[in-house]
């Protein structure tokens, strides 16, 4: 029943093509995420010490 879910109507060449890109912008989200987090900590801790 599983297995369904992922048997799409369309060609098999598509559907890797599709999941090629959503791994991509998984990839970047996550990069975009881990810059983030890195920038605004950065700043906080320039900010707590006077700098």
């Amino acid at each position: 029943m599983l297995l369904d879910i992922f048997s799409a109507p369309i060609e098999t060449g598509a559907q890797t093509f599709i999941l090629i890109v959503c791994i991509l912008i998984g990839l970047g989200a996550g990069i975009s995420a881990i810059d983030f987090r890195k920038t605004v900590f950065k700043e906080k801790k320039e900010d707590s010490t006077g700098h």
